[in-house]
């Protein structure tokens, strides 16, 4: 598989994380099929050749050619179906907003086609990027079409943007009450916030900030006892520690640790 990755242009860069793309280099470059972490973000995909298939509660789908997946909380699985191409946007937690309508919380753990984000815009963006013959033009393409989006949706929420920014700041250790008393924000104008912007409670938003933290660095966790992990990633007691653990990837910390084809997002 071909990866690249794009650098983008302000004012995209308040919003969006990252802009890359992934190519088989022939037909019989294939996707093996991978577990997908909890990501606290939304990320945009855009395919130009064969469509990813998603296992999700058991069952298999084919992902729609343009779709948006939320703020997950729980694994997925994805492998290609056929000659892949595709160009994904991954936004920050506080970015996706701000550039569709629909609220997150509609779409919440699942995919949703872009048509109901963009209407026709979506298949339009699609044909044109089949008939671009590189990834800098399709590139460009999709930063054109996301500036559009960002002028035609683009919300003034400061408030609900600080507060995500802080957990991830903190990395989910900061509780909600002092989350509150560093924005100015009640409890439940927080919690509406949230709900508005990235689909989800913050608690549940600090509780994927802090899997994620551990998860970012593996290569170092592992080399720790689970009672060192426990303790410096805020759990009072491993029994905690790992019922969370389980709950977000569905192993526990030892057999998550021995798998491969795991893949997670920088929150």
């Amino acid at each position: 598989m071909q990866y690249h990755e794009h650098q983008i242009n302000e004012p995209l860069t308040e919003y969006i994380q990252t802009v890359w793309a992934m190519e088989s280099k022939n037909d019989e470059d294939i996707y093996p099929r991978s577990l997908i972490m909890p990501d606290g973000i939304v990320e945009i995909i855009f395919h130009y050749e064969t469509p990813f298939y998603t296992w999700q509660d058991g069952k298999k789908f084919l992902q729609p050619e343009n779709f948006a997946v939320s703020m997950m909380q729980q694994y997925t699985e994805i492998a290609s179906s056929g000659k892949a191409g595709f160009i994904s946007v991954r936004f920050f937690p506080w970015g996706a907003y701000h550039f569709f309508d629909e609220p997150v919380q509609n779409f919440l753990d699942r995919t949703i086609n872009a048509t109901k984000l963009w209407g026709n815009d979506s298949g339009k963006i699609i044909k044109e990027m089949k008939t671009l013959n590189s990834f800098e033009e399709r590139f460009k393409a999709v930063e054109q079409f996301l500036l559009e989006k960002l002028k035609q949706h683009k919300k003034e929420e400061a408030e609900a943007d600080n507060a995500i920014k802080l957990i991830r700041q903190t990395k989910g250790a900061l509780t909600i009450e002092k989350v509150c008393a560093e924005t100015g924000l009640s409890k439940k104008q927080l919690e509406r916030k949230f709900l508005a912007t990235v689909g989800i409670m913050p608690k549940a938003f600090s509780r994927i900030t802090r899997f994620l933290n551990i998860c970012q660095n593996l290569d170092e966790q592992k080399n720790k006892t689970l009672t060192q992990i426990t303790y410096e990633c805020g759990f009072y007691d491993q029994a905690h520690f790992i019922k969370e653990f389980k709950a977000f990837s569905g192993f526990t910390p030892k057999e998550f640790f021995e798998k491969e084809n795991v893949y997670f997002s920088e929150i």
